[in-house]
C-alpha cells in the first residue's frame, strides 16, 4: 500500500460516517463510523454488504446512476438492471416466493403500514469542512408502489444524527415541524439536492463524475477505450451551452431585424406620401385661392393695375406735351421764315414763268391719274391671280376675260359646294381620332399606376363604393383580378376574355359587408352597371375542373379570402369544352373555340367581336399589366399616326376650300371692272411723259428762269417740310391732349370703383400671376391683359386640379399598399387619402425620424455588441474545451505515471486531435464575422449583410434536419475531434503495447485495465490543477469489482486507486480481505439472521485478524468438503 499522509488528504472530502434507518433488512437505526483510509464491507453472500453500498449510492447519486446490487452478475441470461428499488429497501423486502396461484409474492419486514427510511452520509475534508447529506423516503399508507414513495432531502453543515428524525416520524411525517426544529438546507428536488451537495463536497458540476461513481461499483469491462473516455471521462462540453446562449441571443436579434426591416419597408412604401401630401395641400391651396380670386377679386386687382397704368400714362403724356409745345414753337418760327423766303422766290418766278406754271399743273394732274390706274390694275391683277389667270394688257383681252368671269365664279362655287361634305367628314374623322387618342392616352396613364387590368371607370366606381361604406378596396376585388390564364394556356386568353368579360367585372363582396354595400348601391345612382356576388363560406371540398374545359385553363388566386369561393364558381360556371374549330362544337353541350365562338345549351351559338373584347389593350383577366400596357402603347402609337394623317388630310381640304372661296370672291370683285380705260396705266403714263418733255424743252431754253425755279422749288421744299413737321407736332399735341383728357376721365371713373386688394397673400399671389404674363402693360392693352389674366387663373386652377389628382393617385397607391401589408399599423384603413393623407405623412415622418433610426440603431447595436461577440464566445468555448481536454489528459497521465502497470511499465492515455472540416469552416465564418464587425456599427448596409451571414450560420444551429444535427455535433462536441487509446510505455517512453478495447484481455488483465481507466476517468473529472491529480471528492464504491482477478492483478488495480488518492469503499467476500487490507483503514462485518418476522441484517467493525481467522475457517471448510 502507498502511505497516504494526512497532508495528502487535506481538503479532500472523505466519507467519515454512514447512518441508516430501516434500510432493507437493516431495521432501526445503524451508525457506522468510516475510516478516512477506506472501509471493507464483508460477510457472507446475501448478508447485506451491497445494501450498505446502495444506501451510500442513494444519498450521493441521482436515481439514474444509483445501480443497486451492483455485485449481481448482470451477464446471466434473463438478468436485468434495477432488480432492487428504493421502495424494496424502504419496505424491507427479504424474500420472494410463489403464492397459491404460482404468482411471485414478495415478503417485507415493514409491509402493510406507513413506514420510513433514512440514510445519512457525513463527509469531512480534514480542514474544517464537514457536510452531512440526508435522504429520507417514506410511505404514508400500505401501498408498495414506488410512485407513492415520498422523498425528503437535507444537507447539514456539520454532523446530523438520524435519530433526530424520530420526532418527525412520530408526528405523522410533519415536514413543517422538522424544518422548524432543524433549520438545515432542504432542497426542493433531487436535482437541486445533488447540485447543492456536489458543490459543497468537491464533486463540481461534472455529470460524468457522478455517472462514473455509479458505474464504478462493479465495472467489469469498459469496452472500446475511445468511446469509454469520450462518454464517461469527458463531460458534454460547455460548447453546447455556449451555442444555446448564442442561439438565444439570435432570437432578439432576429426580432430586432424584423422590426427594422418592417420599418424600412414601411418607410419605403410611404416615402412619396409626405412630398405628395405637400403637393396636394399646395395644389389645394392654389386651386382654392385661384378659384376664389377668379371673379370679383381679380377684377378689383386688374382695376388697380389699370389705375396704375393710367396714372403712369398720364404722367408720361404731361412730360411729352411740354416737350412737344417747345418743339412746335421753334418749328413754327422756322416755318414762317422759310415761307417768307419761298414766297419771295415764288412772286419773282410767277412774273417770269406763266407758261411753265400752267404745264406744271397739267403734269401734276397727269401723274395722279397714272398712279390711280396703276393701283386699280394691281388690284385687278391680284383678283385674277386667285382665279389662276394673268392680267390682260389690251382692251380686247380685257373684254374677252370679262365675259368668262361669271363662269369662273360659278365653277368655284360649285366645286366648293361639292367639297363641303368631304370637308365635314374629314374634320369629324380627325376629331374622333383625337378624342380616341386622348381616351387611350388617359387609359394608358391610369394603367401605368394601376394594380390591375380593370378599366378606370369600373375601378373608380368600386373605390367610391368602398370609401362610402368604409371598406378597404382590397376587400372588394373584381373577379377578373383574381383570375388569370394558366401557364402554357396563353392561346386561350382571347376566348377566356370573351366568355368571362361580364363575370370578370363582377365585384366579390364578403358576407360581412353585404348589408351596407347592398344598401348603398340600391340607394345611389351608380352611373352604370354594377354586378356583385356575396362570397359565402366554402366547404373544405374543392371540386377540380374537368380536363380540356375552360375552367381547367384558368387559375384563381386562392390566397385571397374570396379565392376558394371563386375557384368553386369557376369550376361550376365555365365547364365549356375547349376545341379548335366550330365543327368540333357539335359533339358537346357547351363549348368554346379558340377564336371565341361559344356554344350554349339548346344549340345556341354566340360570338362577340366587339373591340373592347378582342383588343389586348382591353383585357381584364389577371394582375399582370405588362401585356395590356404594351398593347395600349401600340394602340396609342397607331392612333398618333392615324390622327396626324387625318389632320393633314383635313388641313389639305380646308386649304382647298379657302382657295375656292377666295376665287369666288375674286371673280365677283373682278366683274366690277367694266371699263378698260380705268385700268390702262400705259396710256396715262405716255400723256405724262409728253407734258414732262414740253416742260424740259422750255426750261432748257431759259437758263436764268431754270435756276430761279430750282431755288424756288428748294425753298418750297424746305417750307413744306417745316409745314408738315408743324402739322405733325400739332396733331400729336392734339392727340396727346385728347388722350390725356380721355385717360383722366377714365382714371376718375375707375377710381370711384373698388380697386384695392387688402389681403397681402391674395395680392402677392395675383402679382405672381401677373408676372407670368408676357404682355405689354399699358391702358390700351388692358382688354388683352384681362383676358390673359383670367386664362392664367383658369390654367392655374386646372394645373392645381391635375396636381391634386396625380398626388392623390400616387398617395393612394402607397397608402393602399401599406394597408394591404400592415393594416394593424395603419392610422386609417378607409383608403380615403384626402382624409388620411396627413396621418400617413406624419406616420412616414415618425418612421423615418424615430422608428427606423431607433430600430436600426438597436439592430446594429445588438449585432455588434451581442450577436457577433456571442459567436466569438462560442468559438473561444470550443478552443477552451479543446485545450482543457489536452491539459486534463496530461494531468491524468502524471497520476498514471506514478503507478506501474506491469513490471517496469506505465499506462498512459494517448490522444490524437483531428477536427472535422466543419470545425475549420466554422472558424473561417467566425473570423469573417469578427473581421467585418468594426464597420457594422456605423453602416446599415454592412449591418444587414452581416445579419444575413449570421442568419445563415444560425440556420445550421437551429435546423432539425439530419445534416444540420450532424454538423452541430461535429462543431460543438470537441470530444469527437479526439481519438483515445491506452499506451503502455517503458522507462524510455517507448510504446510497449497499445490498448483499444478491454474485452480483448483475460479476466484479470481486463479488470486491472478497467481499474486504471476508471481511475484515470475519475481523476479527470474530480481532480483539478491544484490537487496534484487527486480528486477533491475521494470516496469510491467498489462492489466485488475484482471477482475475476488473482491477487497480483487485484493488488495492482487497488494500488492505482490508492495512488490517485481515492478512499475506497469496498464490498467483497471475506476471502478478499487479505488483498484489500493494505488499501483500507477498517473492516465492517455484515451478517444476516432469520427471525420470526423475517431476515434481519446487522454489521459491526471487525479486525483484520478476526477476518483472517474467518477466512481460514472458510478455507478449511472448503478443503474438508
Amino acid at each position: 500500500m502507498t502511505d497516504t499522509s494526512d497532508v495528502t488528504q487535506l481538503r479532500q472530502f472523505r466519507l467519515v460516517r454512514l447512518q441508516i434507518v430501516n434500510w432493507g433488512t437493516f431495521s432501526g437505526y445503524k451508525d457506522f463510523p468510516i475510516n478516512r483510509q477506506g472501509v471493507l464491507f464483508t460477510g457472507p453472500s446475501g448478508s447485506g454488504k451491497s445494501s450498505l453500498m446502495d444506501a451510500h449510492s442513494t444519498v450521493l447519486l441521482p436515481a439514474h446512476d444509483q445501480r443497486f446490487n451492483a455485485s449481481a452478475d448482470l451477464t446471466a441470461r434473463g438478468s436485468k438492471q434495477a432488480t432492487r428499488s428504493v421502495a424494496d429497501y424502504v419496505r424491507g423486502a427479504w424474500s420472494e416466493t410463489n403464492d397459491e396461484h404460482e404468482q411471485s409474492q414478495v415478503r417485507y419486514l415493514r409491509g402493510g403500514k406507513p413506514t420510513w427510511s433514512a440514510i445519512g452520509a457525513t463527509y469531512d475534508d480534514a480542514a474544517g469542512s464537514v457536510v452531512t447529506a440526508v435522504t429520507v423516503k417514506w410511505f404514508t399508507g400500505v401501498d408498495n408502489d414506488s410512485a407513492n414513495l415520498k422523498p425528503l432531502y437535507m444537507i447539514a453543515q456539520g454532523q446530523f444524527t438520524l435519530t433526530d428524525l424520530e420526532g418527525w416520524a412520530e408526528r405523522g411525517f410533519d415536514t413543517r415541524w422538522l424544518k422548524a426544529a432543524y433549520p438545515v438546507s432542504y432542497p426542493s428536488s433531487q436535482e437541486a439536492y445533488i447540485r447543492d451537495l456536489a458543490a459543497m463536497i468537491g464533486l463540481g458540476g461534472s455529470k460524468s463524475a457522478l455517472s462514473l461513481l455509479g458505474k464504478a461499483k462493479a465495472m467489469k469491462n469498459v469496452g472500446d477505450l475511445n468511446y469509454f473516455i469520450r462518454d464517461n471521462m469527458l463531460d458534454r462540453p460547455e460548447t453546447f451551452a455556449a451555442a444555446q446562449r448564442m442561439v438565444n441571443t439570435f432570437k432578439p436579434l432576429n426580432d430586432a431585424f424584423e422590426i427594422a426591416h418592417r420599418a424600412y419597408q414601411q418607410e419605403k412604401e410611404l416615402r412619396d406620401v409626405p412630398s405628395q401630401w405637400q403637393r396636394y395641400q399646395q395644389a389645394t391651396t392654389e386651386r382654392t385661392r385661384a378659384d376664389s380670386l377668379k371673379g370679383g377679386p381679380a377684377e378689383v386687382y386688374l382695376r388697380g393695375l389699370h389705375l396704375r397704368l393710367l396714372a403712369e400714362e398720364i404722367d408720361q403724356i404731361d412730360t411729352a406735351l411740354q416737350g412737344l409745345d417747345e418743339d412746335l414753337q421753334a418749328r413754327t418760327k422756322d416755318q414762317q421764315a422759310a415761307y417768307d423766303s419761298f414766297w419771295s422766290l415764288e412772286q419773282q418766278w410767277s412774273e417770269q414763268g406763266e407758261v411753265l406754271r400752267t404745264l406744271q399743273v397739267q403734269l401734276d394732274a397727269a401723274n395722279i391719274e397714272v398712279q390711280a390706274r396703276r393701283d386699280a390694275y394691281a388690284a385687278y391683277g391680284g383678283q385674277l391671280a386667285l382665279l389662276g389667270r394673268s392680267a390682260p394688257v389690251t382692251e380686247a383681252e380685257f373684254l374677252a376675260l370679262r365675259s368668262q368671269l361669271p363662269q369662273l365664279a360659278e365653277s368655284a362655287r360649285a366645286e366648293r359646294e361639292q367639297l363641303a361634305p368631304t370637308l365635314r367628314a374629314a374634320f369629324a374623322e380627325a376629331g374622333q381620332l383625337e378624342k380616341d387618342l386622348q381616351g387611350k392616352t388617359a387609359e394608358l396613364q391610369a394603367l401605368r399606376v394601376a394594380r390591375s387590368l380593370i378599366p378606370a371607370r369600373e375601378a373608380q366606381r368600386r373605390d367610391a363604393i368602398a370609401q362610402a361604406v368604409g371598406v378597404p378596396a382590397a376587400d372588394l376585388p373584381f373577379a377578373a383580378e383574381l383570375i388569370d390564364v394558366a401557364e402554357g394556356q396563353e392561346r386561350w386568353r382571347p376566348a377566356a376574355e370573351k366568355v368571362l368579360r361580364s363575370f370578370g367585372l363582377r365585384l366579390l363582396v364578403p358576407e360581412r359587408h353585404e348589408r351596407p354595400i347592398k344598401e348603398f348601391i340600391d340607394t345611389h345612382d351608380m352611373r352604370g352597371i354594377v354586378e356583385y356576388s356575396v362570397v359565402t363560406a366554402t366547404s373544405a371540398h374543392r371540386p377540380r375542373p374537368r380536363p380540356e374545359t375552360l375552367a381547367a385553363k384558368l387559375t384563381v388566386n386562392t390566397d385571397h379570402p374570396s379565392g376558394l369561393w371563386l375557384a368553386a364558381q369557376i369550376t361550376a360556371r365555365f365547364d365549356h369544352v375547349c376545341v379548335d374549330t366550330a365543327r368540333e362544337l357539335d359533339q358537346h353541350r357547351i363549348g368554346v373555340t379558340v377564336r371565341g365562338t361559344l356554344k350554349l345549351p339548346g344549340n345556341h351559338y354566340r360570338k362577340d367581336d366587339r373591340p373592347e373584347l378582342t383588343n389586348p389593350s382591353s383585357y381584364i383577366l389577371g394582375a399582370n399589366t405588362a401585356a395590356k400596357r404594351a398593347a395600349l402603347e401600340a394602340e396609342v402609337s397607331a392612333l398618333v399616326g392615324d390622327s396626324k394623317q387625318a389632320n393633314d388630310a383635313a388641313d389639305t381640304l380646308s386649304r382647298r376650300d379657302h382657295a375656292l372661296s377666295a376665287a369666288q370672291q375674286a371673280a365677283g370683285a373682278a366683274t366690277k371692272h367694266t371699263i378698260w380705260s380705268k385700268l390702262d396705266h400705259w396710256k396715262a403714263a405716255g400723256d405724262a411723259e409728253q407734258l414732262e418733255g414740253r416742260l424740259a424743252e422750255i426750261r432748257s431754253g431759259d437758263v436764268d428762269l431754270q435756276r430761279l425755279e430750282e431755288r424756288r422749288d428748294d425753298a418750297k421744299s424746305v417750307w413744306r417740310k417745316l409745314v408738315g413737321a408743324c402739322e405733325l407736332l400739332t396733331k400729336r399735341i392734339e392727340g396727346e391732349s385728347h388722350r390725356q383728357t380721355s385717360l383722366v376721365d377714365e382714371h376718375e371713373q375707375e377710381q370711384r370703383r373698388p380697386h384695392e386688394i387688402h389681403d397681402e397673400d391674395d395680392r402677392r399671389y395675383l402679382d405672381e400671376v401677373l408676372a407670368e404674363l408676357v404682355l405689354t402693360r399699358s391702358p390700351d392693352n388692358m382688354a388683352q391683359i384681362r383676358t390673359t389674366f383670367r386664362r392664367e387663373l383658369e390654367r392655374r386652377t386646372g394645373a392645381a386640379d391635375t396636381t391634386r389628382q396625380n398626388a392623390v393617385m400616387l398617395m393612394k397607391r402607397a397608402v393602399d399598399g401599406f394597408i394591404e401589408k400592415w393594416r394593424d399599423a395603419a392610422p386609417d384603413t378607409s383608403g380615403d387619402v384626402e382624409k388620411c393623407g396627413a396621418d400617413f405623412a406624419a406616420l412616414h415622418d415618425e418612421i423615418a425620424a424615430r422608428k427606423l433610426p431607433e430600430a436600426m440603431t438597436r439592430f446594429q447595436q445588438m449585432i455588434s455588441e451581442d450577436m457577433v461577440p456571442s459567436i466569438g464566445m462560442l468559438q473561444r468555448a470550443i478552443e477552451k474545451a479543446t485545450q482543457e481536454i489536452q491539459e486534463r489528459v496530461d494531468m491524468v497521465n502524471i497520476g498514471l505515471g506514478r503507478v506501474e502497470f506491469n513490471s517496469g511499465t506505465h499506462l498512459q492515455i494517448a490522444c490524437t486531435f483531428n477536427p472535422p472540416a466543419e470545425v475549420k469552416a466554422f472558424r473561417a465564418r467566425v473570423d469573417e464575422l469578427l473581421s467585418l464587425a468594426p464597420g457594422v456599427r456605423s453602416d446599415s448596409g454592412k449591418a444587414v449583410a452581416q445579419f444575413r451571414r449570421v442568419r445563415d450560420l444560425m440556420a445550421l444551429f437551429t435546423s432539425d434536419t439530419t445534416e444540420a444535427r450532424r454538423w452541430r455535433t461535429d462543431v460543438l462536441d470537441v470530444r469527437n475531434s479526439y481519438t483515445f487509446y491506452g499506451s503502455e510505455k517503458d522507462p524510455d517512453g517507448a510504446t510497449v503495447h497499445t490498448y483499444r478495447n478491454t474485452a480483448a484481455n483475460s479476466g484479470g488483465e481486463q479488470e486491472k485495465l478497467v481499474a486504471f481507466c476508471l481511475a484515470a476517468a475519475l481523476s479527470y473529472n474530480l481532480a483539478d490543477r491544484d490537487s496534484d491529480g487527486r480528486p477533491r471528492f475521494a470516496p469510491l464504491m467498489l462492489d466485488e469489482a475484482f471477482s475475476k482477478s488473482d491477487e497480483t492483478f487485484s493488488a495492482q488495480a487497488l494500488s492505482v486507486f490508492d495512488e490517485f488518492g481515492f478512499q475506497m469503499l469496498i464490498a467483497a467476500p471475506i476471502r478478499m480481505s487479505g488483498i484489500v487490507e493494505p488499501f483500507i483503514g477498517q473492516a465492517i462485518l455484515v451478517e444476516k439472521r432469520m427471525a420470526a418476522d423475517g431476515a434481519h441484517s446487522n454489521a459491526a467493525s471487525a479486525t483484520f485478524g478476526e477476518l483472517a481467522a474467518r477466512r481460514g475457517q472458510e478455507f478449511d471448510g472448503d478443503a474438508g468438503a
